[in-house]
């Protein structure tokens, strides 16, 4: 062994010997990004980043799920097992993510809000279109030129501030799916569609940005939740379908006579439900 190989062995022997050394080896295996999270680690099957990315949040926001990810690239994990991985990590966190390309823009949010001059609004939720024919709006004959009055917002805004007390739960189950549809919730994931949403700052993956996150997606799964509900039980019930659309009319001579929506005077009448 000639002298040079000696002096690497000896050195490795030495290095080896050096608890700090094996403790600072451990880390660097254990954690690659640990000197700069914003330096790219070499990822196998990352030529976008986008891994390098999710692992710079996961190192901070959810640790775990970093360590976890780092382990599986390691024992040579492909693209789709590290997004696979990653992604159902942050869901069971309480926010849904369907693939690692949106994380790098912070915490990607559900928009379900309503927008009755869209087209595809009637064509992905037919069901509600007998609904919205009490209030006098059809997408027929022209559904790419719709306005939608003032005072249809304000009629299902009375019926929602009429129903979300009232003591039948069905009932306040239809204020919710009123609540959604005339974007009244006050809830952001509710009330704005997804490219209202786009308009606004991401919340970032900090912790208290995050725990918001997931309190207005838990409450707003519980709203469509009422939502559904109120949806099926109106659908196939005529006649508080009927009612409904009555209603509506009295809101509707109401708001000719007094003129002001906001203090509008007017009791509407809602037919009592058997059990």
């Amino acid at each position: 062994m000639n002298s040079l190989i000696k002096t690497y062995t000896l050195l490795a022997a030495g290095l080896r010997a050096d608890p700090q050394f094996c403790l600072a080896s451990a880390v660097v295996w254990l954690d690659p990004m640990w000197q700069d999270a914003d330096e790219d680690w070499d990822v196998p099957h990352d030529e976008d980043g986008t891994i390098g990315i999710a692992l710079t949040v996961t190192r901070k926001a959810f640790p775990d799920i970093y360590s976890q990810a780092v382990e599986a690239i390691r024992q040579g994990a492909s693209y789709t097992d590290i997004d696979r991985l990653i992604c159902d990590g942050i869901t069971e966190r309480g926010i849904p993510l369907e693939n690692l390309e949106w994380i790098g823009f912070g915490v990607p949010m559900p928009a379900y809000g309503v927008e009755l001059n869209d087209p595809d609004f009637y064509t992905t939720h037919p069901e509600v279109i007998p609904i919205l024919a009490c209030f006098g709006i059809s997408p027929e004959p022209n559904p790419y030129h719709m306005t939608i009055p003032d005072s249809v917002y304000t009629a299902g805004r009375t019926i929602v501030a009429d129903l979300e007390k009232h003591p039948d739960e069905r009932y306040r189950q239809i204020s919710w799916l009123m609540q959604w549809l005339w974007s009244s919730s006050g809830n952001s994931s509710i009330d704005l569609s997804y490219d209202e949403i786009c308009e606004f700052q991401p919340l970032s993956w900090e912790k208290d940005e995050f725990e918001f996150a997931v309190a207005i997606i838990e409450e707003a799964n519980g709203i469509m939740s009422d939502v559904l509900e109120g949806l099926e039980f109106l659908s196939n019930n005529p006649d508080l379908l009927t009612s409904l659309q009555r209603n509506i009319q009295r809101i509707y001579k109401a708001l000719e006579k007094q003129g002001d929506g906001e203090k509008l005077k007017i009791r509407l009448k809602w037919p009592a439900i058997p059990q």
